[in-house]
């Protein structure tokens, strides 16, 4: 492995990965098929699209992707080192956390205005998509992001693709703390 490139994660199986892969295709064909029915319901192919793509996604990648939180990283050269690239991530993190916090108050004042115009429209669900993908982006950037320190998830305990995501104060894999950028 080379100093600057992220530590190899494994994939899930090659079984599981085709049955996500399958599973996103019967999605989208069957919002696909939901085109034919009178009138058309945007929501419900709109929907079927992005979930069926997520679950196709998922399973081509081999489970969910990181995001960085810094731009060069390196490993570390002794397990408990804290320098100023681990600090800097650790900020990128802490920015991204505030975003995740404060994006739910907002959505939910856009939707007091959003809910009426859309409800004359007559397609109230597409308010799930102008609101609740944003949400949803921001609260996985924050949760998949990558240790500084270690480059695995932050948030998870396995080095696999498909770990579990637990929302917790320090890296399941070399225990930095979510806190260490205050440390001198």
């Amino acid at each position: 492995m080379n100093r600057n490139e992220y530590p190899a994660r494994p994939k899930m199986a090659t079984w599981v990965r085709y049955l996500c892969m399958a599973f996103g295709i019967v999605i989208i064909v069957g919002g696909m098929d939901s085109v034919r029915t009178s009138p058309i319901d945007l929501f419900l192919l709109l929907g079927s699209l992005l979930i069926g793509g997520a679950w196709f996604s998922f399973g081509l990648y081999g489970g969910l992707p990181l995001v960085g939180t810094v731009y060069e990283w390196h490993s570390a050269t002794e397990r408990d080192e804290v320098n100023n690239m681990h600090r800097q991530g650790l900020l990128v993190m802490r920015r991204r956390r505030w975003l995740m916090w404060t994006s739910l108050p907002l959505a939910l004042v856009a939707a007091v205005f959003l809910v009426p115009l859309f409800i004359k429209m007559n397609q109230p669900g597409i308010i799930v998509f102008i609101l609740g993908v944003p949400l949803a982006i921001i609260n996985f950037r924050y949760f998949l992001s990558r240790c500084p320190r270690c480059g695995y998830g932050f948030f998870t305990n396995s080095t696999n693709r498909a770990a579990t995501i637990k929302s917790k104060k320090s890296c399941g894999h070399c225990g930095l703390s979510l806190y260490a950028y205050k440390e001198s």
